[in-house]
């Protein structure tokens, strides 16, 4: 089943991110990537493209903090999207306040690559962007 095989890229992408594997995390995504950050986080552009992009995400979203963490919570097949549900924690640079918060991830997967990577504040945020709030 190919929303299967979704799954599987988003699970080896995330897996490959947590052990600080980008060049993992670059072999599952599409060349021409979209990534979408949350909204509200100073220095951080609203969208990125491609390649470059998703490392230009991973160096500013590592800028903010100190100690950080990524546990994932789960992983659910969502139709054409994949959603994984994260809590991630640290202590912000500079501020020294420990953080920890929810920071849902929706994926597209086309041909066997993400070509989406769009992160949200909320699960509703994520479930609302698709057309499935509760």
């Amino acid at each position: 089943m190919v929303s299967e095989e979704n799954v599987e890229v988003v699970r080896a992408a995330i897996g490959a991110f947590v052990r600080r594997d980008y060049e993992g995390v670059l072999s599952l995504c599409d060349e021409d990537i979209e990534i979408t950050q949350a909204v509200g986080f100073a220095g951080i552009p609203d969208k990125l493209h491609g390649h470059a992009g998703v490392l230009e995400a991973f160096d500013l979203w590592a800028e903010q903090w100190d100690d950080y963490q990524t546990e994932i919570l789960r992983v659910a097949d969502l139709g054409d999207y994949v959603m994984v549900a994260q809590m991630v924690r640290g202590r912000g640079k500079g501020s020294g306040v420990q953080v920890e918060m929810p920071l849902p991830l929706l994926f597209s997967v086309r041909t066997g690559k993400i070509s989406e990577w769009h992160m949200f504040a909320s699960e509703e945020e994520a479930l609302k962007a698709v057309g499935l709030e509760d």
